[in-house]
Formats: C-alpha cells, structure tokens, sequence
C-alpha cells in the first residue's frame, strides 16, 4: 500500500527489542514503533516519541542511512516487517524480526544486499516476500498504543527472568557456602585424626583399612579411624593435616561471603516486590546496579578485536565488573606482571604449581573485595596444572612485593610478602568468568 508520504526524522532504539522512527505526515508529528522481543513482533503508531538508551554505533550507521527518507509503504507478515524507503530516488527496505533476546533489523538494497543490520543479527533476511500484507497510517495509529503496552509487558517479563535467574544463582552459592562452613567446622575432627595415626603409627599392620584407638582428652572415647590401602599412614596423616589447613583457611573469608551473598539476594528480592511499579527503563537501572548482567559486550571489546594487538594476558570480568588480567604463558607472565601491574593491583598465583600469574585491577588506596578475590582466585586455579582440583590453595598479594630475582627462570618470581586463600571450585562461578572474557586476538 501507497501513500504513508511521511518523511523520517530521527530513528532510535530507546530500549532492547524496540525500534523507533519519528516521522512527520499530513503535519503532524508522529512515532512509527517497531517491536522485535521474541514472539511480540509488531507495529503502532504513537503520538510521544519513546525515551531511553543513547544510539549505538549500529544504530548510528542506521540513522546516516535513513533519515531524510520517505515512507512509502509499510508491510507486516507473521514473521517479518518491511518498510519501503526512499531517498535521493533510492529505494531500500528495513525489515525487522523477532530473534533471541532482542530481535534483529537490516537495511537492505532491493537487490537483497545487507546496508547495515543489527548486531547479533542472522547474515540474511527472513524470505517472506509473498506473506508481507500492506499497513494503512491509520491502520497502525488505532494499535499504537497496545503495542508499546505489549513490548513493556514482554520486557519486564524478560528482564524478571533475569532477575529470578540471578536469584537462583545466589542461593546455589548461598547453600554452597554454607556447606563450605560446614566442612570447615569438621577441620579440628580430620587434624585429631591425623595425630592419632601418627601417634600409633608403630602399631598399624601393613595393609591394614582401619585401626581403633581412643581420643585425648579427660573424656577419651573409642574411635575407629580408616586407612588408605594406596597411602602409607603417614602419607594420609599429611594429607589430612593439609585438609584441614585449607578448611581452616576457609573459615576466613566464609562468613563475610556469606553476609554479602545473602545481602545480594535480600535487594534482589526487593527489587523483584517491585516489578508492578518499575518500567523496564526502572528496572533494567536497579537490576544493572546490583550486578545483573542485561548488556551485549561492551563496544571498547569490539574495537580491541578490530586493532589486532596481542596483549600478553587474556580478561576477564569479576561479579563487580574489576578487570582481571590473566597471563598467556610464562614469558607473557613476566610481561603482565612487571610491566602492565601497577603497584596497588592484586597478584595471584596458585600455591606450588605452574601456572598463570593473575592481577586485579585495583584502584589506588582500595582493597579487594571478598567476592572479587574468591573470582580472582578461581581464574588462578583453573589457569594452573591444580586444573581440576576441588580445592586449591592460593597466594595472593600486592604487586609492589612481587620481584624477580636476575637469572631466575622465565616466569619465576619471589614474594616479599602473600597470604593464601583456599577457593573452592564452583562451576557456575568458573563459567561466568570464562564466559566474561573480553576477546583479543
């Protein structure tokens, strides 16, 4: 259908999966509104122009493209919505269509060839050429208002899956913790153990499973304590001594981690009490600064990849958004830390394994935060030969007591001073990092 004779002014994408193109018609001043979020597409035609993100640089292409042209038809099938532009006697069509999380948009020549698409967006256009039914001005300005109900109402929906995601998350790592504290509190029962089978030690028999003696103390009870047939009694009466070392190590940062999950899961809650009152605008703020992950990869990540440096140390992203740095191998090791490290940043290492050194980026004069450590400290132990390992032991300390002797090995470094923190390996823990890297080439 023919006659929209509307001229575009300015295109926007105020929030995900909503596309925006004032135009001006019959002189009045109106807003075409596309929708995109999964299984919601649709189109309205609203008098206010809807607030929200700045242009990104894919929509900044868009509008050099677009605005100036004049609407000359508008299209809409089950799958796709087609506007027929021109400008300068050029004729392109935008199309737009629903897709995982946010939608898709391109601007093609009527040749079929991409001028721009969104990011994310799938190489080639959806074919609904013979499925596409005309849209009257009319027609769309009787539905405006509905539509922009439905994509609020579909995005408060998605981000409140977000949100309960995240919720879930916490309490695993809640419960995780607990069960931390738990086998922490059983640390003294594993280094009784340990003694008692180093003081009997003459009277075990090779090969034996198990032995019985009583514990010290006024109130000595029977107890019976089993061996190791693939250990000698005093390899096992080692191993549980360093077990209940890095129990004991535990019991150090524990509490306050649990303190701070359950305090990130009580205003997650009470931003959940709110959705009724909370645009998606609102909503998307409040989730974003609790640390709820709602973006696409930040821009600065895709200009890196396009400069093609080689940088001696792979990022990634604490829960608090701090940068972690992680060495590629041992000479990149020796680059990440004497050169890149600043004095106050964090550096890590796995305790007694090769492995990748780990800096924190810090700001000058602040400490590191609990959580952030326990992520700095995953990334340590996996990047190491520890990979694998339920519990690792690792040493932490400030940049500025990192030296290198001259003629060391490459890589190989001394500390003037460190403490260890024995991390847990938690799978989701590890994915969200792993998944949080900034890809270099």
């Amino acid at each position: 259908m023919s006659g929209w004779n509307a001229k575009i002014a300015r295109v926007d994408q105020p929030e995900p999966g909503l596309l925006s193109l004032s135009f001006r018609a019959g002189g009045r001043n109106e807003v075409l509104l596309l929708v995109t979020l999964p299984g919601s597409l649709a189109m309205g035609v609203v008098t206010e122009r809807p607030r929200g993100a700045s242009a990104s640089p894919a929509l900044s292409q868009l509008r050099r493209h677009v605005e100036g042209a004049r609407i000359e038809t508008v299209e809409m099938s089950q799958r796709a919505s087609r506007l027929s532009l021109t400008r300068a006697d050029q004729t392109r069509f935008l199309i737009t269509a629903p897709s995982k999380p946010y939608g898709a948009w391109w601007l093609c020549e009527t040749d079929g060839s991409i001028v721009v698409r969104s990011p994310g967006a799938p190489a080639s256009v959806p074919a609904e050429e013979e499925h596409l039914d005309p849209k009257s001005l009319d027609e769309l300005r009787a539905t405006g208002g509905a539509v922009l109900d439905a994509h609020q109402s579909t995005r408060v929906r998605q981000l409140e899956r977000l949100l309960d995601r995240q919720i879930k998350r916490l309490s695993k790592k809640r419960d995780a913790i607990v069960g931390d504290l738990e086998r922490a509190a059983k640390a003294d029962d594993l280094h009784e153990k340990a003694s008692l089978i180093l003081a009997n030690i003459t009277e075990i028999t090779g090969n034996a499973t198990y032995f019985e003696t009583t514990t010290w103390g006024d109130d000595a009870q029977p107890v019976r304590i089993e061996l190791d047939p693939r250990k000698s009694p005093a390899e096992l009466a080692q191993d549980l001594f360093k077990k209940s070392k890095r129990l004991k190590r535990g019991l150090d940062v524990a509490p306050e981690r649990l303190d701070a999950v359950k305090g990130e899961i009580a205003d997650l809650v009470r931003v959940r009490d709110t959705l009724a009152d909370c645009s998606p605008n609102e909503l998307a703020t409040k989730l974003e600064a609790l640390g709820v992950s709602i973006t696409e990869p930040r821009e600065d990540a895709r200009k890196r990849r396009q400069a093609g440096t080689r940088l001696p140390y792979r990022e990634f992203s604490t829960v608090d958004g701090l940068a972690v740095l992680v060495g590629r191998g041992a000479a990149d090791n020796d680059r990440l830390t004497l050169r890149v490290a600043r004095p106050h940043d964090l550096w890590l290492h796995a305790r007694g394994a090769t492995g990748a050194h780990v800096v924190v980026r810090l700001s000058k004069g602040k400490s590191c935060a609990p959580e952030t450590l326990v992520d700095a400290a995953t990334l340590a132990a996996h990047f190491s030969d520890f990979r694998g390992e339920t519990i690792v032991d690792v040493l932490y300390t400030p940049r500025r007591f990192v030296h290198k002797r001259r003629g060391s090995a490459v890589g190989s470094v001394t500390l003037g001073s460190e403490k260890v923190i024995a991390v847990r390996m938690e799978a989701p823990r590890l994915r969200r990092l792993l998944e949080s890297e900034k890809k270099t080439s």
